[in-house]
């Protein structure tokens, strides 16, 4: 073809990291989607299970029995992730309360460990706090020191 091209970008708009979950019944593939919001330097995170039919869901339970090995990858993640965008922030809450409820009871307990890397908030409404151990938010926001 002897046509000029338009001139094209490519948008870096999501990102995705996999990793799998292993126990002695089963394996599950993860994925967690690092995706832009409406504000360039606010991503969302999505923490995902990869179906049998090759869809993803954030509301299945893989009962795995390695939840603390899991949360440790997706820490190592945010780290990897705002070490290569350090101006960024990550955003994201649970999938439903019971899932809000038990990321706010780990980030409560591991406070002292995770403020060595990252700044934590909560969010209430478009309101955002400096996070606190147990009190409820909406949302959290984090971004590397």
């Amino acid at each position: 073809m002897n046509e000029n091209p338009y001139p094209f970008t490519l948008s870096r708009t999501e990102y995705r990291y996999e990793f799998v979950s292993i126990s002695p019944k089963k394996q599950v593939r993860k994925i967690v989607l690092l995706s832009q919001t409406e504000w360039i330097d606010i991503f969302n995170l999505a923490l995902l299970d990869m179906l049998e039919d090759g869809e993803t869901s954030d509301l299945t339970e893989t009962n795995n029995e390695d939840l603390k090995t899991v949360l440790a990858t997706v820490t190592k993640i945010i780290d990897d992730f705002l070490t290569k965008k350090p101006a960024c922030y990550i955003v994201f809450r649970g999938s439903d309360e019971r899932r809000q409820r038990l990321y706010r009871i780990v980030i409560s307990r591991e406070l002292i460990e995770i403020n060595k890397f990252f700044d934590v908030f909560g969010g209430i409404g478009k309101t955002i706090h400096l996070f606190e151990p147990n009190k409820p938010f909406d949302y959290f926001l984090i971004q590397k020191l």
